[in-house]
């Protein structure tokens, strides 16, 4: 309705109204999928650390530029059903200029999405044990964890990692190839400094006490409260075994976490 001369209410009574509200929704959604598509492609072919001109260059030609012109094919087409040419009509001084705004914020929005969901790993903090030897140390060049024990020195494979959680006050890291969680590794160090290390595409901290692998999470469903059931693999434990009192919401997303969290398995 905008700059119409129409009242809203007396707008929503003529047939013109709702045809010309059902053409710009169908074009609204082309838009949209198609930048997402794009930008979901090109953010596995070009990250904005590493590639900031070029992706910067590509974003705006195909996230920008080209579905500007579309939104305006589109239109055009939509008003020559009518055998009104769109070059008459107030069309680009006004319509056009709220489209543009709108697709410079669609990829704005998802610039914002990759910059807080999908950063690159920060560098690892100097951590210690309580008698003064080295506990955990990362190489994210490398993607190993090293876990040290009192015996040996165990080198993990990052992506090998299902998930971290905390029991007991302790970390632990359990692998895909381990049967059980009381296999599971013991670190020294906390889980927020551990979550500053991993990978942001590869792992995601689903609440306050685990962190889990991309790849582990087998299935989820709608919880209580506005949250998420998470049901990894390997799973947390088997069927009929006693689970701690600790544990009975650890598969749990919290609901501040919903929302990031379907962006992160959304890729």
């Amino acid at each position: 309705m905008y700059n119409e001369p129409d009242t809203f209410f007396e707008a929503v009574f003529t047939g013109s109204y709702w045809i010309g509200m059902a053409g710009s929704f169908v074009i609204a959604i082309l838009l949209t999928t198609y930048i997402h598509f794009v930008t979901v492609r090109l953010d596995k072919k070009l990250d904005w650390k590493h590639h900031a001109i070029l992706r910067l260059l590509w974003q705006s030609v195909f996230g920008f530029f080209v579905p500007a012109f579309g939104a305006f094919l589109l239109a055009a087409g939509f008003f020559a059903i009518y055998n009104i040419n769109i070059l008459k009509t107030t069309y680009l001084s006004e319509d056009y200029t709220i489209i543009l705004l709108m697709l410079l914020v669609l990829n704005v929005y998802y610039f914002g999405i990759n910059s807080y969901l999908l950063r690159d790993s920060r560098e690892p903090d100097i951590t210690t044990g309580e008698n003064g030897e080295k506990g955990v140390s990362i190489n994210p060049a490398r993607e190993v964890l090293i876990v040290d024990t009192p015996t040996r020195s165990i080198p993990v494979k990052l992506d090998t990692a299902a998930y971290f959680f905390i029991l007991g006050g302790a970390v632990f890291m359990r692998t895909t190839e381990m049967p059980s969680i009381n296999d599971s590794y013991r670190l020294d160090i906390p889980l927020k400094t551990l979550e500053g290390m991993l990978d942001k595409r590869l792992f995601f901290r689903i609440n306050r006490q685990m962190i889990v692998n991309f790849n582990a999470c087998k299935f989820y469903r709608p919880g209580k409260n506005k949250t998420l059931e998470l049901f990894p693999e390997p799973a947390l434990y088997a069927s009929g075994a006693k689970i701690p009192t600790e544990h009975e919401r650890l598969h749990i997303i919290s609901e501040d976490r919903v929302a990031p969290f379907r962006l992160w398995m959304d890729r």
